[in-house]
């Protein structure tokens, strides 16, 4: 038996358990008192591929000549070579090479995918070089459109050091409900979250009531991806930047993040979005005379910094309840303005 083979053969117990030990541990398992033994072996075990330390190394024992603060213990069936061997002879000279080498569990994960791609980049007529949707990208490559997500393939091109224009897909953008009391160019233009409050606030529009020229429905995250359609639609005074857009959703940090990204993804195309200050307002002052907090199934407290940051038109006083009750896991549903409560709002900033 040479040394690699007696190494292994010592080594066994540990591989049945595979995972991550300390050194320390490791060598208690070994059974090796004296501390330049041990460091050889280690080494050894290193090279051959049946230890891996954690953190790149750069977390040390402390003992000279130093060793990883833990290992990660290779399981006896993982051979690598053939992976690797696959990898080089494989690969289109498009792709990077080096992290799937050195990751060769995420490759097993992502092997499949990979090898559809290749042959789809090497099919004839040369498809992605024709500009398509995801979802139609996605079935010709994999023969469907819904087992796997664009994002798990951009996440792959990202490993293989290539770009998602790679693909060569173009947006599709969630079209999205509206209602227009105006055509005019220039517009006061409102975004609600929620359903009702947007049929409540078209009724009231209807009837003469409200500062809004158009209002439309947001429909929860999905306008974060409807943003992108005022560009492109048929209507003219939707993608006109002189527009004054306002955003009206759950008092929440849901709500608030969904504001954060339109907000964002407006400005990177030139539109103007604020919260409607008033609603918000109204809420929390309804909130006093009637307890209108509900408890949320599970939310992400934000900063009292950044809740600061998104309400800034509150006051002190409100702005710390506000942080508090978003602590305690609660929030103010939009609904709570019903249609009594709007209309009379309304028409007071009006002063009817």
């Amino acid at each position: 038996m040479n040394n690699a083979d007696s190494i292994k053969a010592k080594f066994k117990n540990i591989v049945l358990k595979k995972g991550i030990r300390s050194t320390e541990t490791i060598q208690n398992i070994l059974g090796i008192r004296d501390y330049e033994e041990f460091y050889i072996v280690i080494k050894n075990l290193e090279a051959i591929g049946k230890l891996k330390p954690t953190h790149d190394g750069h977390e040390t024992n402390g003992k000279n000549p130093p060793l990883a603060k833990k290992y990660r213990i290779i399981d006896e069936t993982e051979s690598t070579d053939e992976y690797v061997t696959e990898i080089n002879q494989s690969f289109l000279f498009v792709y990077s090479k080096s992290y799937y080498k050195s990751h060769i569990k995420q490759y097993k994960k992502d092997r499949n995918i990979i090898k559809q791609l290749i042959n789809y980049h090497k099919r004839k007529h040369g498809p992605l070089k024709t500009n398509m949707s995801p979802n139609e990208r996605l079935f010709d490559i994999f023969g469907h459109e819904k087992e796997i997500m664009i994002d798990r393939v951009y996440r792959i091109l990202e490993r293989l050091g290539l770009p998602k224009e790679y693909l060569n897909v173009y947006k599709t953008p969630e079209p999205f409900i509206y209602y227009c009391a105006t055509q005019q160019l220039s517009q006061q233009i409102l975004i609600v979250e929620n359903k009702d409050t947007w049929y409540t606030l078209c009724r009231l529009r209807k009837e003469g009531i409200g500062p809004f020229d158009s209002i439309i429905y947001g429909e929860g995250k999905k306008v974060i991806s409807s943003i992108e359609e005022l560009g492109l639609h048929e209507k003219s005074w939707f993608n006109n930047v002189e527009n004054n857009f306002y955003y009206f959703g759950d008092l929440d940090d849901e709500g608030l993040r969904i504001f954060e990204s339109v907000k964002e993804k407006g400005y990177n195309r030139g539109y103007k979005i604020e919260l409607w200050a008033e609603s918000y307002k109204m809420m929390l002052e309804l909130a006093q005379e009637k307890d209108s907090w509900r408890k949320y199934k599970d939310q992400t407290s934000l900063t009292k910094n950044k809740v600061e940051e998104v309400l800034y038109f509150l006051n002190q006083q409100y702005i710390e309840q506000v942080f508090d009750k978003f602590s305690a896991n609660l929030y103010i549903p939009q609904e709570s303005l019903n249609y009594m409560i709007l209309q009379k709002m309304l028409q007071s900033a009006k002063g009817e």
